[in-house]
C-alpha cells in the first residue's frame, strides 16, 4: 500500500491532501520512515524531497492525489513524478505506453525568425 509523507503544504491545504489520501485507504506519516513509499512534495527540490529519494521513495506532487480522488483508484505515478525523481520499479508504475506529455504551442507571434527579438526604434 502507500505510506505517505507530506513536504511543503500549510494547513488547510495540508490537512485537505492528507484526508484525501487517507480516505483513499493511504497511510499517514508526519516524518519520512523506513516504510514510507511516496512523498507528496509542493517543490521538488526539498531537503525532504532528496531524502526520500536517496530512500528510494517516489516522489509526486499533489495532482497525483487529486487525480486518484477523482478517479476512486490509484493511478500510475509516473506523469506527477517532480523533477530528480525515479519511479519504484514496479511495473504498473509507468506503462511505457504512456503518451508523451503535451508541448506547448508555439506562441502565436513567433514568425520565422525563432526566437528573434524586435529591434528597438
Amino acid at each position: 500500500g502507500v505510506v505517505l509523507v507530506l513536504s511543503g503544504f500549510q494547513n488547510p491545504l495540508r490537512g485537505q491532501i492528507r484526508a484525501a489520501a487517507v480516505a483513499l485507504g493511504a497511510q499517514y506519516r508526519p516524518d519520512w520512515t523506513p516504510d514510507s513509499t511516496h512523498l507528496v512534495c509542493a517543490f521538488p527540490r526539498t531537503p525532504k524531497a532528496a531524502r526520500a529519494r536517496q530512500l528510494g521513495g517516489v516522489v509526486v506532487g499533489p495532482d497525483w492525489i487529486w487525480d486518484c480522488q477523482r478517479e476512486q483508484r490509484r493511478l500510475p505515478c509516473g506523469p506527477y513524478l517532480l523533477d530528480g525523481s525515479t519511479s519504484s520499479g514496479s511495473e504498473e508504475e509507468e506503462p511505457e505506453d504512456a503518451p508523451p506529455l503535451p508541448r506547448p504551442d508555439p506562441s502565436p507571434n513567433a514568425k520565422k525568425g525563432v526566437g528573434a527579438l524586435p529591434t528597438p526604434p
